[in-house]
């Protein structure tokens, strides 16, 4: 905003070139790497919406015991579907068809995150170590924060502008 481009040219006024500090553009890999990220983000997304649709037929049906946890897995869906009265199964089967569709996609951008991460596996191994994170995340930190040689070591003090 406003604000924040007065700052940043302040900086600019006052401190030498060399001492301002550098953001490198990402490389083309970082930039499909944050891609996959997005669409994966983006069609789980679609794949909770697809569910919380179904269920909202179930809702709707009068069948309250079918709870989310049933519409977990494709057998599981289509058994429940088989309970709906006739005026909802239609629309359960459409939606069902989209539901396939979304998961066989995030199969798919599941297994190029694999290969995006056997490329730097060793970087891969060192994030995935730490608790709670898995494939997307450190797919997510190596594509935002790339092999971190921007940051500073704990041990070297700052010499540019922060």
């Amino acid at each position: 905003d406003k604000e924040d481009s007065l700052k940043i040219a302040k900086l600019i006024q006052r401190y030498p070139k060399e001492e301002l500090p550098v953001v490198p553009i990402p490389t083309d890999e970082e930039e499909d790497n944050r891609r996959l990220c997005t669409e994966h983000e983006n069609w789980t997304r679609q794949l909770t919406q697809g569910k919380n649709r179904l269920h909202s037929l179930f809702t709707q049906a009068g069948l309250t015991e079918i709870t989310k946890k049933h519409l977990r897995t494709k057998a599981s869906r289509e058994t429940s579907v088989t309970l709906l009265p006739d005026r909802y199964h239609k629309e359960a089967e459409r939606i069902l068809k989209v539901l396939d569709l979304v998961e066989l996609n995030l199969k798919l951008i599941e297994e190029d995150i694999k290969g995006a991460l056997k490329i730097n596996q060793v970087y891969v191994q060192t994030i995935m170590s730490m608790p709670g994170i898995g494939m997307i995340t450190s797919l997510a930190i190596m594509s935002y924060m790339g092999d971190c040689k921007r940051f500073l070591p704990v041990n070297k003090p700052p010499t540019t502008l922060v």
